[in-house]
Order: C-alpha cells, then sequence, then structure tokens
C-alpha cells in the first residue's frame, strides 16, 4: 500500500459529463491505497452513474442533494473541514464558471465553495466549449488563486471528433494526487506567516521558459519550451516552504501562487535578472531553455523578402549558470541538459566543466515527453553519486524528485 495515500481524505466531485463512468476506476485506485474518499455529485452526473456505484466501490458517503432530510443540512461545512484535497472531475464548463463566479446553487457547487483547502480539476467537455471565451477566462481565474488543472488533453470526444477537451485518465489523475498528497509538509506562506516544510528559510531562484531573440520587429529565434518544468520546480518548492524567485521566458502559463514573478524576454534580460538576484539565493536551478544564438543585427524595420538569398549571422548567447561558478560560495547550482544523443555523457560534461552540484537531463524528442507534455523523463546526477533514472513521470512529480535530491545535499553539508 502506498504510504502517500494511506488515510488521507479525499473528496472526489463528480459533474454531469459523459466522463463520469471513468471516476469509478479513480475512486477504485484510490481505495486500493488506502485513501478515505467521499463523493460528491451534481444531479445531471447522476444521468451518467449511480450513486451505488461508488458506494459499491468503497466511497464512505455520496451526497447528491441539498435537500435530503435523510442527510444533515451543514454537510457542505463538515466535508470541507474533513477533506485534505477536493478533487472535481469530470470538471464541466458549467461547474468551472460556477467555482470562478462563487455561485452555490446545488450538492456539488455548495461543497465547493464551502471548501478553502486544496482543490485540483480535471476539465472535461467539448471542445468548442473548453476553447470559449468565457470557459478560459474562467479558467485563468481559477490558476490565479492557486487551484490546480490536469487537462483536458486531445483525444476522442463524445462526439466522436478528435479533439481537446477529452477528460485526463483515471491514472494520471491518481499521480497527480499522490503528488499533491505525497508532498512533504509545509505550505506558501500568505503575507506575515511563516513558511513550513523542508525547505521553509531557503531562497532560491527558479528559470523557466524559452528565451526570444528578436530579429526585427515582426520576427524572432526561440525554442519550442512551455515553461512547465520550470514552473512545476517552482510551484513544488513554494509548497514546501521556500521562497522562489521565478524568472521565466514568454509562455502561456500562469505563474505558480506565492511565487515571485520576475519577466523576461531575451537571453541577456534573463542573465541581468539572475545576477540581480543571485546574491540573495541558496540556489539557482535552471530550468529554462535559454536560446543558445541571437541574431548579430536587429533590424527596426522588418526585413523585407527579395529574391536574393539571405543569410543571418548569429551571435552566442553567455553562458549564464556557467558565468556564476566563480560567485558560487555556498549556493546550489542545479542545471539542465536538454539533449538529443548521448544524453548522460552530455550531461555529466555540463556537470563537471561548468562546476554544478547536480544537472536533470532529459530527451524532448522521445514520444510522450515532448515540449509541451505534461510529462517527463528525466536522469538526475549528483557529484559523487550513481546516475539516478528515472521513469516517465508528471513533471510535478519530477519537480519534487530534484527538490528531494537538493534538500539532501544541504543535508550533507549540515
Amino acid at each position: 500500500m502506498a504510504e502517500k495515500l494511506k488515510n488521507k481524505k479525499i473528496l472526489i466531485g463528480v459533474a454531469g459529463g459523459i466522463a463520469a463512468f471513468k471516476i469509478c476506476e479513480l475512486l477504485r485506485l484510490l481505495v486500493k491505497e488506502g485513501a478515505a474518499v467521499r463523493v460528491v455529485m451534481s444531479e445531471a452526473a447522476t444521468k451518467f452513474v449511480t450513486p451505488l456505484s461508488f458506494s459499491a466501490l468503497g466511497a464512505e458517503s455520496v451526497s447528491t442533494d441539498m435537500w435530503d432530510p435523510q442527510r444533515d443540512s451543514l454537510e457542505h461545512i463538515s466535508w470541507a473541514d474533513w477533506a485534505d484535497l477536493f478533487v472535481v472531475a469530470p470538471a464541466t464548463a458549467n461547474i468551472i464558471a460556477k467555482m470562478a463566479a462563487g455561485i452555490a446553487d446545488e450538492a456539488l457547487s455548495t461543497h465547493l465553495l464551502a471548501y478553502d483547502g486544496p482543490k485540483l480539476i480535471v476539465p472535461a467537455m467539448n471542445v468548442k466549449m473548453w476553447r470559449n471565451f468565457a470557459t478560459q477566462r474562467n479558467v485563468r481565474a481559477l490558476k490565479e488563486q492557486g487551484i490546480e488543472f490536469i487537462g483536458p488533453v486531445t483525444g476522442q470526444l463524445a462526439s466522436l471528433l478528435t479533439a481537446e477537451g477529452r477528460m485526463a485518465e483515471p491514472a494520471e489523475i491518481f499521480a497527480r494526487i499522490e503528488s499533491l498528497l505525497g508532498g512533504r509538509p509545509g505550505k506558501p506562506a500568505d503575507a506575515g506567516e511563516p513558511r513550513t516544510g523542508d525547505l521553509a528559510g531557503r531562497k532560491l531562484i527558479v528559470t523557466a521558459g524559452p528565451t526570444v531573440e528578436p530579429l526585427d520587429p515582426v520576427r524572432f529565434l526561440s525554442n519550442y519550451s512551455s515553461g512547465k518544468m520550470g514552473y512545476a520546480i517552482a510551484a513544488a518548492a513554494s509548497k514546501r516552504g521556500a521562497e522562489v524567485t521565478l524568472v521565466s521566458g514568454p509562455v502561456a502559463i500562469p505563474p505558480p501562487a506565492a511565487v515571485r514573478l520576475v519577466p523576461i524576454t531575451t537571453a541577456l534580460e534573463m542573465k541581468k535578472a539572475v545576477e540581480i538576484e543571485f546574491g540573495k539565493c541558496d540556489a539557482l536551478l535552471m530550468a529554462a531553455a535559454v536560446a543558445d544564438f541571437r541574431p548579430k543585427i536587429f533590424s527596426r524595420q522588418k526585413i523585407k523578402k527579395t529574391d536574393k538569398p539571405m543569410s543571418v549571422p548569429l551571435v552566442q548567447n553567455p553562458d549564464i549558470i556557467g558565468g556564476l561558478a566563480g560567485r558560487k560560495g555556498k549556493r546550489m547550482l542545479v542545471g539542465f541538459a536538454l539533449e538529443t544523443e548521448n544524453l548522460e555523457a552530455a550531461a555529466r560534461k555540463k556537470l563537471l566543466d561548468k562546476k554544478l552540484d547536480m544537472v536533470i537531463a532529459n530527451d524532448p524528442t522521445q514520444k510522450g515527453i515532448e515540449f509541451g507534455s505534461e510529462y517527463n523523463k528525466a536522469t538526475i546526477l549528483v557529484k559523487g553519486k550513481r546516475p539516478l533514472e528515472l521513469g516517465k513521470m508528471l513533471k510535478s512529480e519530477l519537480a519534487d524528485k530534484i527538490l528531494d535530491e537538493l534538500s539532501g545535499l544541504w543535508g550533507k553539508k549540515k
């Protein structure tokens, strides 16, 4: 039995989507690992799966009606105090909108409004509903509150159309729940509150995303980095009590709660931002995909197309983390090696040449861990230790593995 979930209290909110039947498998996985689970359903959800199904699979209790005379009229308050985590799956456009607006007009939305702990939202809906401006606005509003999301993914929808909107699979949701509840005790601090956790008292700089190197006012050189790995590390470090500064290139994801964001565009801007913060940090985790080169000349006007051959002279961008080795002192330097061949050898060379404490090596050309994926597969190299080869896992899980190694290094230096 996984100790991560044993005796954890999980509230599952099931909204009215065809994917509701998959929550039976999620419930089975959670109960098997020793979690205590209660289920609250919208009325629409009962059209897809019965409350009896969840009870038969091990749910402690199932709530469907705020006006059931057999139930406690303050059940939504007592359940909100009971749960360690509230998972909403499937989360329809309707329940997401209610959450964003603070509406409580039936059992599920009322429980959600009463609950002030961590929430995990698992959207599932038609692609047009998912992409609708109102839905995206509501999702952004919830993410800005620090609420976690997983999916939706691209796959076959109920309409038989293959598109974005399919709910993440139960095994993926289970892994994210493990990551959220299996983390080290601690929480990011609100204003004036002390931070707690194994990284409390530590100041971390995390870099993330791509850098963008302009060629002219409308063109640039960059890469496919989504920033998800760096953002996952920043979020995990904050939850474990660290004070985190996130230096990020342009990405399409919101910053984690309780993290200080320093937005940049170019490699030179990132270098300047990191150097300013470096003197105040205990560790630098350089997860950003910094462009190796930039155009030698920036054209202030759009470069016109001609029939003549064109070449763009490039100059090398500075090595940000390598350039800080002389100022290292007691600080930890963690690098990332993104390679497409000779992965471990290239990462070990980077570890030694740049005097780093740790390098995380990965190959984003492998199927299932491509740029933009929620997953990664990495090898962690630490001076004086055997390489730690990790299988495919959520980036949020890998973030904690990296921080475990970092915390262990600090422990050795005590």
